[in-house]
């Protein structure tokens, strides 16, 4: 009897020599899982990973991004919306993963961001008004659902502006 593991997620990837091989996570984003689908070892690291994700706290921006992913309008995004978020979750996750949801309501928290945001933006200002909207969003989204008492990143303005007066 075969079940599918729900959330897994494959990936096919031609190597240099030309061979194809397929490699197993737990879920998009999660972490890699040994063998093939059916083995003991693959089961055991699923259950393994699916429990640790479970154990996550949920008094972290952490735990509002995951439930943000968990929501119908994270279902609702087109395929690339959903893949330039993800990159964009990746590096908010970092830097603050374990930020204190009670946290949010201070002052400082504005700050923190907006600093966050100022030391991304000497590579592309552009690309860090992308990742910032969508860690708007994220918070917009949790205020008003009542998740978090403040949204710091309301209204932070943009970094980039584009000169295209010599185009008309």
């Amino acid at each position: 009897m075969r079940v599918k593991l729900k959330g897994t997620n494959q990936i096919t990837k031609r190597l240099a020599n030309g061979k194809s091989v397929t490699y197993y996570y737990a879920w998009k984003g999660g972490p890699r899982l040994p063998g093939k689908p059916g083995d003991p070892e693959f089961i055991e690291a699923y259950n393994k990973a699916i429990g640790q994700k479970a154990e996550s706290r949920s008094d972290t921006i952490q735990s509002l991004l995951n439930r943000y992913q968990d929501t119908p309008k994270w279902g609702g995004l087109a395929e690339r919306t959903k893949k330039d978020y993800c990159s964009h979750i990746r590096k908010i996750e970092t830097a603050f993963g374990d930020f204190p949801i009670s946290a949010l309501a201070d002052r400082r928290a504005r700050a923190a961001f907006l600093e966050w945001r100022d030391t991304m933006a000497t590579t592309s200002r552009r690309q860090v008004d992308y990742v910032f909207a969508t860690f708007a969003s994220i918070h917009a989204w949790a205020y008003d659902r009542g998740l978090t008492d403040a949204n710091p990143c309301e209204k932070p303005g943009k970094l980039y502006r584009s000169g295209r007066a010599e185009r008309i």
